[in-house]
This record gives C-alpha cells, structure tokens and sequence, in this order.
C-alpha cells in the first residue's frame, strides 16, 4: 500500500509531505484548491507522462517521491527483488525528477531507472480510476477483461496465450515451409539441370588449380618432348647420329694406337665422350617415359567449358564447386521437406488441440464467473438508484474463427434501467448517470479482486447525489476494508464513508498561492463535511448533518 507521498514544486505545492493510512480515504477540499495533486503527482512516481509545464512558477525543476509497502504485494517484491534492489523493511520508493528543459529522470529506492521498470512495478502497486471509465465499459474488449479479473483467471488466459502464441508461431513456421516447397517445386528443373552440367565436370575443392598446372604442364611437355627428341635423335637416333659415328671413329683409332701410344688418351677421351653421351639419351629417353601424356585439347576443352560455367553462374572458376554444393544441398532440403512439413503439420495440430482445449476451459470458468458476476452487480445497482435495473453478461464462443489471442469469447454487457424491459447492449440503452453509476459497481467489484493493494478513484462519483452518494460511499468503504481506496470526491456522503480524510486547500503566501494537504481529525471532518453540506456556509445544522453521516460509519 502508499505509505507516504512527497512533492515538491509541482503545480501550485511548493513542499508537501502526505502520510498515508489503510482502508478508505477520501480527498476533498474547494473547487480549485488542488484536489488532483495526489493524483498528478502518483501519476508522476508511477512512470507517467511528464511535462515541464507542471514545475512551479519561478522554480528549476520539480519532484515527487511516492513509498509503497510491499507486505501485501508479492508481485512487486519479486520484482524489486529481480532489478537486485535493496528494499528496507519490504519498502519500495518511487522518485521521479523533471527539470525546466523537459528532461526526466526516474529512480527506483535511489538508483537511476528505465521507466519501463518503474511503469512495470507500478502495475502491481497502484490502479488509478478517473471519472471516464464508464466510457471505456462500453468497450466490448475492457468487458472481457472485466469478465477476466472479475472469475480471477489470468494464470489460466496466460496459459491460453501460451499456447495461442505456440500455435502462431508453428503455423508460421509451417506457412514458411509450404512456401519453400512451392517455390522450390517451380526451380527444381533449373537447379538440377545447372546440378547435371556441373556433375559432369566433377570439380572438387582445389581440382581447378590442379587442372591449370596440367595445362601448363602439357603445354610445357611439348616443348620439352621436342628438344628431348632431337638430343635423343642425334644422339643415336639412326645411322648417322652422333654416338654410332663417333664408336665407329674410335674403334678405327684403337688400332691405330700401337703405331702412336699418344692416341690412346684421344681414345679414351672419345670414350667418355661417347659414355656421356649415351648416359644423356638414357636420362633424356627416363623423363619422356615419366610423364602421362594428355591431351592439350581435351584440356583446353575442360578449361573453356568451366569458364563457361564461372561465367553463368557469376562466380570464380576455382569457386564452381561451391555452387555444386550448394545446389546439391538446395535439393536435398526441397526433397526432404516432404518430411518435415509432415512432422511440423503433427506439430501444428497437437499446438491446436491444446489451445482449443485450454480455451474450453476458460469459456467454462468465463461462463460461470459471468453468471455471479451480473448477479453481484445487478444486487449492487438496486442501491444506487436503480431498484427495477438489470445487468446481463452474454457471453458467445465462436468456433470458426481461427485461434487468437484471450480465447474465442467475446463479451457483451446487457443492461435495461426499467421494470419489464429486456436487457440490450449496453452503449444504446444506458444513460450517462446510469453507465456512470454501473461502471463504478463493477469496477468496485473488479478491484476487490485485484491483487493491486491501492487503488485510487477520481471524482467516478460526479453526477450522483442523495441516497445514490450514501450508497456510493458504502461501496468505497466496503473495498476499503480489504484494499488502500484513496477517493477523490465532492460528496459529502462520500466523504464521510472513508475512514481517513485529506484536506486540498489553497492559500495566498509570501511565495505566492500554494496548495496545502492535511490529515484531518474527527473534529476537523465534521467542519469540512459541514461545509461541503452547506456549500461553504457552516451552520449547526450542517454539522449535525455531518455528525450523523460520519456516524453512519467507523473503522473497521
């Protein structure tokens, strides 16, 4: 619950500091004096729009600081927990600071914060009411929430959208696949057409680089096969080769040796000769024999035809075994998505089945809730000045519809104010005092069932006066003995329900006018209440008035 809310320097306050007790308490003060100070400054702790407009005249900047027990809100503690912050006795502190140049800066138990933190935790702590809600009633999706918070089954829609989201997200995937079939369907000719060209070719990583040193071999070998031919041609290639002529040279002039002993070392020189030479034929004959012989023109072929394809497909010749891959594995997958479109459309269907079987069950909690539900607020009405009023929930599950998010029910609030008349919906039968006065039954009734520990109403009686106010106030009180009910009202036989009551007044001071809040004693209510009584004349019959409104009532 609010325990204490500080400001300073917002509006017309210049420092305020407001303390705040359990159960019922009610804002009240004159026209104009401020009433909605606690409010706007909430609303500013809470993560709420902000504006350099709300500073005090003459001042830098304003700040407000709001401090909730966490005792009776486990959500929240959580939270704070979770952010690994440190709270003091269960205590959380809201600050929020706004500076003249528009900038704000939002803290949480005085550590700087995102305001997606602070709005998070301020969903646990405080629900704001304003005296427009019985606009929003007639929205058919606020009524299905209603209906929701009213049978306390949010564990039971989460898990629905659980497993509406599965299914999305299934079906989506589903959708995806079916998509790639279709259009692989319409490119498989082509890709395993450009698959056969490039199979042919058989390319590997680094077969490309190895066919371009082939070729640059072969083209080498040419060459090399010439000249190797003509040393070995000459050599001893026929009749008149070298080697043949020069053993027959010799061999004449080793019989020539004994007329002449020199001739033997130009014999034996000749015979190196001849031994060198035939040592260079047998060398020149073992590298001709060691090298495969291909064909420059089946590889001139191979190499125009995987240029060919680099070509078509925009890519490196030494990179077309990648497009092999690839397109190899683009049929595998379009082959193989037979298969999981059928274990993915099991998948879908058993995603289905689950949300369709969570969604029963929460029409049937729906269904039974509704059924307590317009009884409650149908009892509540007759005491606010609609003793014939009749309020229905019609509640249709439409099962055509594919899943979506919080079920397959709509609701609809039916209502008729006369005796005799059926209900019909609400927004063409209901009357601006009526809705007014309905949506604050079931916004009573709504907010008890809330898990927030505070709950603040603004001015949501405007419009109702006499036994319809005592009555109002009655339910504000009853709410308030199980929840913080902070009310704003005009009403005395409001503001004599509550059990505490804060005062909004404005004064002239040094500084300028200024609006100031206080707690009010037992002696000090009967004097506002008086004067809210009388319109500011206070008589002893306005107090006795406001004795007796405030003895109709005592704290629980």
């Amino acid at each position: 619950m609010l325990e204490q809310l500080w400001v300073k320097n917002l509006a017309l306050s210049s420092s305020l500091e407001i303390d705040f007790e359990r159960g019922m308490i009610a804002v009240t003060g004159e026209t104009g004096a401020g009433k909605s100070l606690i409010i706007d400054a909430l609303t500013l702790a809470l993560g709420g729009k902000s504006s350099s407009s709300m500073i005090r005249d003459g001042e830098d900047r304003l700040e407000v600081s709001a401090t909730f027990s966490l005792k009776d809100c486990p959500k929240a503690l959580e939270k704070v927990n979770a952010l690994d912050l440190e709270n003091g006795e269960n205590t959380v502190v809201l600050r929020r600071v706004i500076s003249r140049d528009g900038r704000s800066k939002a803290y949480i138990n005085d550590r700087p914060s995102v305001l997606l933190n602070v709005k998070s935790l301020a969903a646990d702590l405080v629900s704001i009411h304003g005296q427009h809600e019985s606009v929003k009633l007639m929205d058919e999706d606020m009524q299905l929430s209603l209906v929701d918070v009213y049978a306390k089954d949010s564990e039971l829609l989460k898990s629905v959208n659980g497993a509406f989201y599965k299914y999305a997200k299934l079906r989506s995937e589903l959708n995806e696949l079916a998509q790639k079939q279709r259009q692989g369907a319409l490119e498989y000719k082509s890709r395993r057409y450009d698959l056969d060209l490039l199979k042919k070719l058989d390319l590997n990583a680094g077969d490309y680089e190895k066919l371009e040193l082939d070729f640059d071999k072969q083209m080498y070998l040419s060459k090399l096969k010439g000249v190797l031919g003509s040393v070995y041609n000459l050599i001893s290639g026929d009749e008149n080769a070298i080697l043949g002529k020069l053993n027959t040279v010799n061999d004449d002039l080793a019989k020539l040796i004994s007329l002449d002993p020199k001739l033997k070392e130009i014999n034996e020189a000749l015979e190196n000769a001849a031994s060198y030479l035939d040592d260079a034929k047998e060398r020149a004959s073992d590298i001709l024999s060691g090298y495969d012989e291909i064909s420059t023109i089946d590889l001139e072929e191979k190499m125009s035809s995987i240029h060919d394809l680099a070509r078509r497909f925009g890519v490196l010749p030494q990179e077309l075994y990648k497009v092999r891959e690839e397109l190899e594995n683009s049929i595998e997958e379009f082959l193989s998505l037979k298969e999981k479109i059928n274990l993915l459309t099991l998948k879908v269907k058993e995603a289905r089945d689950e949300y369709e079987k969570l969604s029963d069950e929460l029409s049937e909690v729906r269904i039974k809730s509704a059924l307590k539900m317009e009884q409650e607020v149908s009892d509540r009405i007759k005491d606010l000045a609609m003793p014939d009023a009749v309020f229905k929930i019609e509640i249709e599950k439409n099962i055509e519809i594919k899943p979506q998010l919080n079920g397959r029910d709509s609701v609809k609030f039916l209502f008729s104010a006369n005796l005799g008349q059926d209900p019909k919906d609400l927004k063409t039968v209901a009357s601006g005092g009526e809705l007014s006065r309905l949506a604050l039954a079931i916004e009573v009734l709504s907010s008890g069932k809330n898990s927030t520990p505070t709950l603040i109403f603004d001015e949501v009686d405007s419009g109702i006066s006499g036994r319809t106010a005592v009555a109002v106030g009655r339910l504000l009180h009853e709410l308030g003995n199980s929840v913080q009910v902070i009310a704003v009202t005009h009403l005395p036989q409001v503001a004599a329900s509550a059990h505490s009551q804060l005062l909004v007044s404005k004064f002239k001071r040094d500084v300028g006018v200024v609006s100031e809040i206080k707690t009010l004693d037992h002696a000090e209510r009967v004097e506002e209440i008086s004067r809210m009584i009388g319109g500011n004349i206070i008589t002893d019959a306005t107090r006795k008035s406001a004795r007796e409104l405030l003895g109709q009532f005592s704290r629980d």
